[in-house]
C-alpha cells in the first residue's frame, strides 16, 4: 500500500510542476464535475484543484493508517479521478484557450437582429407544431414555450442595454 501511495504522490508533485509551468487562464464554465472536486463555483484557478487533490491525498494516507477498507476504496478512486481530470485539463488548456482575433465582436444591433431571428424562427417552429394536432407532445409544446419567453427576455434585455448605450 505504501508503494501506492508513493506513486500517487510522485504524480501529484509532477501534476504541481506542470501547474506552475502553465499558462494559467481564466474559465468562462466549470470544466469539472462539482462532485469530484466537491466545488460549485467556477475556480479560475488550477492550484485549487492542487490543493484539492492534496486533502484527498492526505484523507487517504489517514484512512490507510487507520485501515478503513471501505474508505481507502473511495478515496483512492475519487484521487484517481481527480488526478486524470485535472491531468486531461492540463493537456488540453491550449486548446480551449481562446486567441484574441477568433473572437468576434458583435454590435448590440447585430445581437438584436440575431435574436429575433431566433424569435421568429422558434414562434414558426410552435406555429408548425400546432398546426399538426395529430402529433402534440405537450411537453415538447411547453419547452419551445419556454425558449420563447426565454427569448424575448434577452431581446427586452438587449433593447434595454441599446436604450441605455444612446448618448445624450
Amino acid at each position: 500500500m505504501q508503494k501506492f501511495l508513493d506513486k500517487l504522490k510522485t504524480q501529484i508533485n509532477e501534476l504541481e510542476q506542470q501547474i506552475n509551468l502553465a499558462d494559467q487562464h481564466s474559465y468562462q464554465e466549470l470544466y469539472f464535475d462539482e462532485h469530484l472536486f466537491n466545488t460549485s463555483k467556477i475556480e479560475t484557478n488550477l492550484q485549487f484543484y492542487l490543493d484539492k487533490i492534496k486533502q484527498t491525498y492526505q484523507a487517504l494516507c489517514d484512512a490507510t493508517r487507520l485501515q478503513k477498507l471501505t474508505q481507502i476504496e473511495f478515496l483512492s478512486e475519487k484521487l484517481i479521478n481527480q488526478i486524470t481530470a485535472l491531468t486531461r485539463e492540463l493537456a488540453t488548456v491550449h486548446l480551449r484557450k481562446p486567441t484574441p482575433e477568433d473572437i468576434i465582436q458583435e454590435t448590440l444591433v447585430e445581437k438584436h437582429s440575431r435574436h429575433l431571428d431566433y424569435l421568429r424562427r422558434l414562434q414558426e417552429m410552435k406555429y408548425e407544431f400546432e398546426l399538426s394536432p395529430k402529433l402534440i407532445d405537450h411537453t415538447r409544446l411547453a419547452a419551445l414555450d419556454n425558449r420563447i419567453y426565454r427569448c424575448q427576455q434577452a431581446i427586452t434585455r438587449i433593447e434595454l442595454e441599446m436604450e441605455n448605450s444612446i448618448p445624450d
